[in-house]
This record gives structure tokens, sequence and C-alpha cells, in this order.
């Protein structure tokens, strides 16, 4: 025959015991917190370093067009510097 399962059951904690369970709860709380605080901070950071490095790779885009012009500019005002040269010396006949 099985024995009863008594209604009573009578659970006992220390009071030293509870404290410590409370003060691990707080610290695990406080570093997930901690932590949290932290991921979100460098998330912000990244963030404003990847708009930065977006907009600096668009100015330096900027930057080359511009030089790819004044050298292009430049290699016309030799060819034409080149061709008035090569007429006076009388190698290359007046276009």
């Amino acid at each position: 025959m099985a024995k009863a399962i008594n209604d009573s059951l009578n659970l006992t904690i220390s009071i030293s015991f509870l404290v410590k369970i409370i003060l691990a709860v707080g610290i695990f709380a406080g570093g997930f917190y901690s932590v949290q605080m932290r991921i979100a901070d460098l998330e912000r950071t990244v963030s404003e370093l990847h708009t930065e490095v977006t907009v600096l790779n668009q100015k330096m885009a900027d930057m080359e067009k511009e030089h790819v012009k004044e050298l292009e500019h430049h290699a016309e005002e030799l060819e034409e510097e080149n061709r008035s040269l090569m007429q006076k010396l009388g190698l290359k006949k007046p276009a």
C-alpha cells in the first residue's frame, strides 16, 4: 500500500542563504544591464564610424574625379603645346 503524501510540507531556508541568493541575482542583473549598456554604446559607436567612413569615401571619390579632370585638362594642354612645338620645328603641318 502506498504512503499518503503529507499535506504539511515544511520548507526552511536560512536567512544567510536567502541573502546570498538575493545578492547573486542582483549582481547577475546588474552585470547583465551593464553588458547591455556597453553593447548599445558600441553599436552607437560603430554606427557613427560607419557614417563617417561613408562620408569620407564619398569625399575621396569626389576628389579622385576632380583629380582625373585636372590630369585630363593638363594632358590636353601638353598635347597642344607638343603640337605647337612640332609645328615650329617643321615636323608637323598645321591642322
